[in-house]
């Protein structure tokens, strides 16, 4: 086990962190969130130290060390042969375009036993521990990046990492004998560069993929507006239509989706034919900047989200019987190339024909439109959506009505030369002021 310079920040937080009653894993609603030690974990995670988590990096490492010892202090067992760390070699560019070759970044997985009947069925509940390292100089004549020129990555992902540390922290001391699955507890590395920790979990997993009946994935949830919180992949798998609203006992707004596929690490498993749901507190203006910081989280969604999320896992650790998963694809699309679907589904952007470009360039962005909400700018040059590559206006409009208001949508951009990933929550055109 490596502990690097973020070990003595994590000393401090991790018997806060992990402490927690015994709860038994079933229907029943867990202890109330420590919202305190959640915070804290964010701090940890978003201090200088770990310097934006960056993959490739020697602080994307350091925070993997961080997070084992939170595991270990909370009584989970490695998850890999005895070791609680996975390699995960890159490949590709960063975000930023940087060459990723020869380096790694790491998974992070601690496992809760099954019990009874379910004991050699599984669960992985997951959220991605990466983020996007230290500021990149503008131009040639910018000045050099000081030692606090770094994107914090409060919301995206420290909050997944810290909402999944309290419901291990609430679930990890039953005692109950009830028959439930059990929980492989897995923090991603290399998921701002293509999702390439969770590809390298699923394509080497601690354990055989068919025992596998579900995986839960917790992204962006240290925000939510007027406490409604978007849960997807409700169609993967029959018995999430009643698992998911059932868990909401405390009035969350829930926005529901049936697919498996927007952006984030659930898309590794839902192609391996693993039912899945993700979570995600939805979009906020401060994505992918250096503002994404702990204090500008809200620690009532924190709150919610992991009470919400504790039920969920519970219910879904102690459902009977098989989760038979099912491919959800997109609207079916006239072969002839002409553009049906939904005419409903807004997305918010003018687009700009004054350059002979491939993809679909944004002359402007309405405010307040979905396009704008998850952070999309005047001058970006949206190259892919749903997975799909865009190519021109003709091309964006299709895939735009292949889906629903609400519907989660992964776009990829071209932004000053440089990728950019976004999740846009698409609208409705009669919402549109």
């Amino acid at each position: 086990m490596r502990f690097s310079a973020a070990g003595t920040l994590r000393a401090a937080v991790v018997a806060l962190t992990m402490a927690g009653p015994a709860v038994p894993l079933a229907h029943a609603v867990p202890a109330a969130p420590d919202t305190a030690a959640m915070l804290a974990r964010v701090r940890t995670l978003t201090a200088p130290a770990l310097a934006g988590r960056g993959s490739g990096t020697s602080a994307v490492l350091a925070a993997a060390d961080t997070i084992t010892g939170w595991l270990a202090a909370a009584g989970l067992e490695p998850a890999f042969a005895g070791a609680w760390q996975q390699a995960v070699p890159l490949t590709g560019t960063g975000w930023a375009g940087q060459d990723l070759a020869g380096r790694e970044d790491r998974n992070v997985a601690g496992v809760l036993p099954g019990r009874g009947s379910l004991a050699d069925r599984w669960l992985v509940v997951g959220a991605h521990l990466d983020h996007l390292g230290r500021v990149v100089p503008a131009g040639d004549d910018a000045p050099p990046p000081g030692p606090d020129d770094y994107y914090p990555g409060a919301n995206d992902n420290a909050s997944g990492v810290t909402v999944v540390c309290d419901i291990i922290a609430r679930l990890v001391g039953d005692a109950d004998a009830t028959d439930r699955r059990g929980i492989v507890f897995a923090f991603f590395g290399g998921e701002e560069v293509g999702l390439q920790g969770s590809a390298r979990f699923v394509g080497e997993p601690p354990l055989p993929l068919d025992r596998v009946d579900a995986m839960i994935n917790f992204d962006t949830v240290g925000r939510m507006t007027d406490r409604r919180l978007y849960v997807s992949g409700l169609g993967t798998t029959p018995a999430f239509a009643d698992i998911v609203p059932a868990a909401n006992s405390d009035g969350l707004d829930l926005s529901l989706g049936q697919g498996g596929w927007s952006g984030s690490d659930h898309m590794s498993f839902n192609t391996r034919e693993v039912p899945v749901l993700f979570v995600f507190g939805g979009p906020y203006e401060d994505y992918n900047r250096p503002a994404d910081t702990w204090d500008h989280l809200d620690p009532a969604s924190l709150r919610d989200v992991a009470a919400y999320g504790a039920r969920l896992v519970a219910a879904v650790a102690s459902r009977p019987g098989p989760l038979p998963w099912r491919m959800v694809g997109e609207k079916d699309l006239r072969e002839d190339g002409h553009v049906d679907g939904n005419r409903d589904t807004w997305f918010g952007s003018l687009p700009d024909f004054t350059e002979e470009i491939v993809g679909y360039k944004l002359a402007g962005v309405f405010d307040g439109s979905p396009a704008a909400r998850a952070g999309l700018q005047k001058g970006d040059v949206l190259v892919r959506m749903a997975g799909e590559p865009i190519a021109d206006l003709a091309g964006f409009t299709r895939v735009l009505r292949a889906h629903d208001p609400g519907d989660l949508v992964e776009v990829e951009v071209r932004r000053d030369g440089s990728p950019l990933r976004f999740t846009v929550v698409m609208g409705n055109r009669a919402d549109r002021k």
